[in-house]
Parts: C-alpha cells; structure tokens; sequence
C-alpha cells in the first residue's frame, strides 16, 4: 500500500472573524465580508444567525448590511454560496492542482480528518438543513459534488466504476461521521500524536492497495 503524502494540509480557506471584522475600518465591509462573517455565526447553529447580532459583533451598524441584502434570508443564502464555494469548489481547484489521483485523496482525506474549526459550520449546516428549506438543496448539490469528485479520483486509481462509488460513499460517510463526532465527542478521537495516528489509519483504510 502506498504511503500517505508527506505534503502537509493546506490552511483553511475560511477567512478568521477578526479578519474579517478588522476591515470595517478600511473600505467598509463587501457583501462577501458578511457573508463569510455569517458563516461563523452559523457555527452555533442556523438559528443564532441574526443580522443585529451579527453587526453587533462586527462593531458595525446594520445599514450597511442593508447596502448588500434585503434581508436575513438573502444573507443566509450568500453564506451557503460562500459556504460551497470555499469548502468545495476551492478544495477540488486546489486537490487538481497536485499531480498524480493517489497524492490528491491523500491530500484530501489530510484534509477532511484534521482537526479544523470550520467543521463546526458543516454540523450546523447538516443539522438545520431539517428545520429550514432553503439549505436542504444546497446541502445536497454539496454532498453529490463531493462523492462525484471522490469518485473521480477511485476510478483514476483503477477501480471500476461500481467499486469507486462504494468507496466514495464510504470515506464520504465517514467523513460526516468523524465530523460530528470531533464535536460531540471530542476526547474520543484524542489530542495530538494520538489523533494524527487515527488520521493515519483513517487514510490507509481509505485508500485502495
């Protein structure tokens, strides 16, 4: 079985609140600050995304928001585009960018196991997409583009197509899996060397021989 890569995992593309809080004291904050901005307070649930509070935590007043959208339902739907855009569209770019299929699921399961905050988002996401309408489609075109792609890269390893979305579905799953865990249950993927050998063993499962 081939080894895992030794190419260490890309920084998150998910812009930091204060980063994007720091830019109200330059040109004013874009419609993408907000919706990036949203996408943290999703973090704690679609429910506690709220445009008062959200300006609030900005330092900001809400007319500007009211420059770039109508409303909450408008902002919610720029952070699930932004949402997809960064944890999917901008992932895959990255991962083709590598050069062989095998060093692309490598650098790609690297990825999806280690510990990030940005997880807490997906979970969010995943559980309000029961509760509200609007983010069951987006949830789904996700999830589809996501297994495509993995996919992808099975059958480039040689595996018929069948096979491939066995795998695909499988490390998907587990992906989800591990994800809800890492924040329900922190302590039982563990800390350190100790969760970095599970990430190892994860990848090694994934992977065909």
């Amino acid at each position: 079985m081939s080894r895992a890569s030794s190419r260490p995992p890309e920084p998150s593309l998910f812009r930091a609140f204060e980063d994007i809080r720091a830019r109200r004291r330059g040109p004013g904050l874009s419609a993408e600050d907000w919706a990036d901005a949203a996408l943290w307070s999703l973090a704690d649930g679609v429910e506690a995304l709220s445009v008062e509070r959200l300006a609030r935590r900005l330092g900001v007043t809400k007319g500007g928001f009211y420059w770039h959208f109508k409303d909450r339902a408008e902002l919610l739907q720029a952070a699930l585009a932004r949402w997809e855009h960064l944890a999917t569209t901008e992932v895959i770019s990255r991962l083709e960018a590598l050069p062989s299929p095998r060093e692309r699921l490598h650098q790609l399961l690297a990825l999806t196991f280690e510990p990030d905050p940005h997880g807490k988002i997906e979970v969010a996401i995943v559980a309000g997409a029961a509760a509200d309408p609007r983010i069951q489609p987006v949830l789904a075109r996700v999830s589809q583009r996501r297994i495509d792609y993995l996919v992808k890269l099975y059958r480039a390893l040689g595996l018929p197509a069948r096979e491939a979305r066995n795998w695909a579905v499988q490390a998907y799953s587990t992906y989800v899996g591990l994800l809800h865990l890492a924040i329900s249950s922190p302590d039982t993927l563990g800390t350190g060397r100790a969760r970095a050998d599970y990430v190892k063993h994860i990848a090694r499962t994934l992977t065909p021989a």
